[in-house]
Order: C-alpha cells, then structure tokens, then sequence
C-alpha cells in the first residue's frame, strides 16, 4: 500500500512538472516500502542515486520554464532549490560514510520536499505559470 497517492489538487499545471513531482511521490512510496520488508539500505542507495540525476533535471527545467513566464520570486524559489541540493548531496556523502542508513532521515526530506516545497512552494507559482 502506498504512503502517499498523488492527487489532482498537487498539480501545478503543467504536465511535464506534475510528471516529475509524481516521481517524488514514487521515491516516498519505494522507500516506505523498503523500511516494511527491511531491504531499506538498498532502496536508500538507489534512490539517492536517482535523486542525484533528478534534481539537476527538475530543477533546471522548472526555473527554466519560471524564468520564461518572469516568476517575481525566482532568485527564492532558486536558492530554495540550492538547499535541497545540497541537503541531498549531504546524505548521499554520509550514506557512504556511515554504517547505518539514513532512511528515515531520507524520509523526512522527501516528505518536506513533497509537502513543503511541492505543495507550498511549487504551487506559488502554479496560477503564474499558467495565467
């Protein structure tokens, strides 16, 4: 069963976004069910792996697509994004540090990222992106 199911009112209206928003909610659910079975270091490493890729994709596309519809709150929603990288790249340096994962710190983030920067923040901007 999934942690999280995407819904309708998470969309910010653009497709293309949506889309890559969903994938969070895919990493949130994998890694739940990861920590049920306990095969949670495995699933922790491949989704740091992907989030590496992810981030640099997502976040260049959206502020690309910010900047073309002059978003006021760019330079925020920018170092916003900064944060999250580095805050990823964090756990992807201590995953290969530390001898116990850090599921549930990876969780947290992914949650945050969902509910805090998908939900609050990404939707800011939904009505501009689309006016």
């Amino acid at each position: 069963m999934a942690l999280v199911e995407w819904q309708t009112e998470y969309s910010v209206g653009s497709e293309r976004l949506d889309q890559q928003h969903q994938r969070i909610v895919g990493m949130i659910n994998q890694l739940g069910e990861a920590m049920d079975t306990g095969a949670e270091k495995t699933a922790l490493m491949k989704i740091l792996s992907d989030l590496a890729g992810y981030t640099k994709t997502h976040f260049a596309e959206e502020e690309r697509m910010l900047e073309q519809c002059a978003y006021p709150a760019l330079g925020e929603h920018r170092a916003r994004h900064a944060d999250l990288t580095r805050q990823l790249a964090d756990f992807y340096r201590n995953f290969y540090v530390k001898t116990k994962p850090q599921t549930k710190e990876v969780m947290d983030f992914l949650q945050h990222w969902l509910y805090d920067h998908i939900l609050e923040q990404d939707k800011a901007y939904a009505s501009h992106l689309n006016g």
